[in-house]
């Protein structure tokens, strides 16, 4: 049995990282960390649901005491942080797949495939053709270590148990694109904008039962928890809300998505998740 099963949970608390947990350098502020350490060795039940990968997200939390399971990729794989491994992966069929690598293909695109072929995350890719995948490419390779696999087609990567495909690019370029993923069976697409670069674009492609609201189902199934809170910012966080029992936006959040909150707290850059889950457990444990 797991750790995170022993115990009914009562509030399960989610929180997205870019734009609402973590400060505009992507990372967990010192004030967070003093704040969020002593209330997860307390006991805090606090995950989070990002489209970032295990390698980016492992490094961000490190120091910080998480329990339970992290759901990653928008809601692609579930990650244990306390073994460093995968515990799910949400694969993406394999005809669908195919179909989607020809539709890429034939818009002269490339991107990136993330695959889980046992408990890690593999990224598989063809060519670092645009600025912005060698851009990706360094920097996570350089800083986070990421696994990176160069392989000769993207029909090649269809057994290797694809879970998460990205294109990144400028919004006109991918518009077309994205009209036409989504006429796709058997695929679920986020579009949404970059929190760190407005000008870039994000195309996110997996199974359709991989989304941070699958996710967090999955979690909270896991745990038994009776209900759920959920912290977002940016429109890739309105499947999250669609979990949650409350919803809770940032001050910095997009428009769609407060218009959705049942409450708006401060911005990322305030600390206000952690500031908000200090309040709101204490008041929990001693009653």
């Amino acid at each position: 049995m797991d750790l995170w099963s022993k115990t009914v949970i009562d509030t399960l608390y989610i929180t997205d990282l870019d734009g609402t947990l973590l400060m505009p350098d992507a990372t967990v502020s010192a004030e967070s960390r003093e704040i969020l350490t002593p209330l997860l060795e307390a006991g805090l039940p606090l995950s989070c649901a990002t489209a970032r990968t295990s390698y980016s997200v492992m490094q961000i939390l490190d120091g910080l005491p998480m329990q339970l399971p992290l759901i990653l990729q928008n809601g692609s794989v579930l990650h244990d942080p306390r073994t460093d491994r995968i515990v799910y992966a949400a694969e993406i069929e394999q005809s669908a797949f195919l179909r989607l690598t020809d539709l890429i293909a034939s818009f002269g695109f490339n991107g990136f495939v993330f695959c889980v072929p046992e408990d890690t995350l593999v990224c598989c890719y063809t060519e670092l053709n645009t600025p912005h995948m060698q851009e990706y490419y360094r920097v996570r390779s350089g800083q986070f270590g990421k696994p990176f696999l160069k392989m000769d087609s993207m029909r090649e990567i269809a057994g290797m148990h694809p879970v998460f495909l990205s294109l990144h690019a400028e919004k006109a370029v991918l518009d077309p694109f994205y009209e036409a993923v989504t006429q796709l069976p058997g695929v679920s697409v986020s579009y949404y904008r970059d929190v760190y670069e407005p000008e870039i674009w994000y195309i996110e492609m997996s199974a359709p039962d991989a989304s941070k609201y699958h996710g967090i189902l999955r979690l909270k199934e896991m745990t038994g928890a009776r209900q759920v809170v959920g912290f977002g910012d940016n429109f890739n966080d309105l499947p999250l809300f669609s979990a949650c029992d409350r919803k809770i936006a940032v001050g910095n959040a997009a428009d769609a998505l407060k218009a959705k909150a049942d409450l708006v707290i401060g911005c990322n850059t305030e600390n206000a998740v952690a500031k908000y889950l200090a309040g709101v457990f204490r008041t929990e444990a001693d009653a």
